[in-house]
């Protein structure tokens, strides 16, 4: 709990910041901005010839990767039909970090930057230092070149990190003014100065999906807004990964998509601040807001450009308003029927996807069927609790039960507003009974007659929490509870 003095001093900033804001920077009218996330785009270059490789990999991939080029350009082409004042872009902006991807990407943003249209991008986890970098030929695959953070900046130095803007020394974060009266501040939350890569001399390949904010660039970060907030102008963030919980638990249940300490960097953006976020990685479309001392800050988490339902937004802002509206791309010159064939994509991926879940669900009935070792020998139950017998067994039931019901909720969690969906409610019963069966399938027949008490007193209320937060959308809030009802279309004050 704050102290007075700590309480009275955040009253009184809160009070200059009102003040401020009330004599802000005169905007130049209303601000039109154009959100995207995930491009993943890949260097058509990059498939030296088709074949096998890039088949088994694209078909593993609930991304339409082998369109990803053409689906940049296509949207390049949107944009400049909508002449906005500027496109912002919160990562994740090739496949798998390769040079010749960034080469491309940038070369499509030059399209934007010669219309007069301020484009600005930060680096996602999938964009440096990646040793999944690599060609697809006919059959085989090789290592690719990948780009290093210094080349990074030298690469988008039109895009955010040249000219007049304000960069951290301690991050890939930086701070500009692209209209007059509003200031963007960009936040790198990645960890790929971890990486490591054998074609760099290191021992193993590895790889950081999970973000972070370090200490100094957090300072930096809320130095800017104040700073800007000072002089009465408006301030926007745009980071990688999530800063707001898009649904209850998500900080434990997905760790890697939520950056880390991210209640203390919420509390510190708003405490400067900071009211409106713009991220993506979940590849999730969902607007959350979370709160502070009474003060809030709202979450534009835009979906994946190359992922159906293939979502990008229009943001626009006018005095002390933020607008958001989401677009879909249905088709492309060379598929018409793009939205059915992503749509397919991702029904296909699931069942592939779902074998790391069920990885971690064995370890934990490994532990179970540990603990129930001592309850055998009091029911005089002579039969083995070795999990590897029962392997084959829990993974049929498992795909057997779940595969369908988990692939219709991988398509409601991507066309957004699962919670307004009249099948949720269904669907949520469907995957707890499901879930259920795979748990029963796992403890020895001996134990038949506990099963049933054990499973529901134990095991389905953390399941049902959590698939419930998902699919009705109950987002993780601060006080007062808030749900933002329309993940697609929304207004609200910053």
């Amino acid at each position: 709990m704050p102290t007075r003095i700590e309480y009275e001093r955040r009253m009184m900033r809160k009070l200059l910041l009102a003040l401020l804001a009330m004599a802000a920077v005169q905007m130049s009218g209303t601000i039109k901005i154009v959100a995207m996330s995930d491009i993943h785009a890949m260097s058509e270059m990059l498939v030296e010839k088709s074949g096998a490789a890039i088949d088994k990999y694209a078909a593993s991939d609930m991304r339409m990767i082998k369109e990803s080029a053409e689906i940049l350009r296509t949207v390049i082409g949107k944009i400049i039909e909508q002449r906005p004042d500027i496109v912002m872009i919160s990562g994740d902006l090739t496949k798998d970090g390769e040079r010749l991807s960034h080469e491309f990407v940038a070369s499509q943003l030059e399209r934007l930057r010669a219309k007069g249209i301020k484009v600005l991008v930060i680096p996602g986890n999938h964009d440096i230092s990646n040793a999944n970098a690599e060609y697809f030929n006919g059959k085989e695959r090789r290592t690719a070149a990948t780009i290093t953070r210094k080349e990074f900046r030298d690469i988008y130095s039109h895009f955010g990190y040249g000219g007049d803007v304000k960069c951290d020394t301690a991050s890939l974060s930086y701070a500009a003014e692209p209209v007059k009266g509003l200031v963007v501040i960009g936040i790198d939350s990645n960890r790929d100065e971890e990486n490591l890569l054998k074609a760099r001399g290191d021992s193993v390949n590895t790889y950081h999906t999970a973000g972070r904010i370090k200490d100094a660039t957090l300072q930096w970060i809320t130095d800017q807004a104040r700073s800007a907030r000072a002089q009465g102008k408006r301030v926007v963030a745009m980071m990688h990964h999530h800063l707001i919980e898009h649904f209850d638990k998500e900080a434990q249940l997905l760790d890697k998509y939520v950056v880390a300490d991210h209640e203390n960097v919420r509390n510190e953006l708003i405490d400067a601040g900071v009211h409106a976020i713009l991220t993506g990685h979940l590849h999730l479309s969902d607007i959350a807001r979370d709160y502070n001392n009474g003060d809030s800050i709202t979450e534009v988490a835009t979906g994946s450009l190359i992922t159906y339902p293939f979502h990008y937004r229009t943001i626009t802002i006018d005095a002390d308003r933020m607008s958001v509206t989401t677009h879909q791309l249905k088709s492309i010159a060379s598929n018409p029927h793009l939205l059915a064939d992503g749509k397919r994509q991702v029904e296909q991926a699931v069942p592939g996807l779902l074998n790391s879940v069920l990885s971690r669900l064995m370890g934990k009935i490994e532990k179970l069927n540990k603990k129930l070792s001592g309850v055998m020998a009091l029911f005089g139950g002579g039969e083995s609790l070795d999990l590897a017998a029962q392997k084959d067994k829990i993974a049929a039931t498992f795909h057997r039960e779940l595969d369908d019901l988990a692939t219709k909720a991988f398509i409601m969690l991507y066309e957004g507003n699962e919670g307004q969906n009249p099948q949720s409610k269904v669907l949520i019963e469907q995957m707890n009974t499901g879930i259920k069966a795979v748990l029963a399938s796992s403890l020895p027949a001996s134990l038949a007659d506990m099963v049933e008490g054990f499973i529901t007193e134990n095991a389905m209320p953390m399941f049902d929490t959590q698939i419930r937060s998902m699919l009705e959308d109950r987002n993780h809030c601060g006080t007062p509870q808030e749900v933002v009802v329309d993940d697609h279309r929304a207004s609200f004050k910053f």
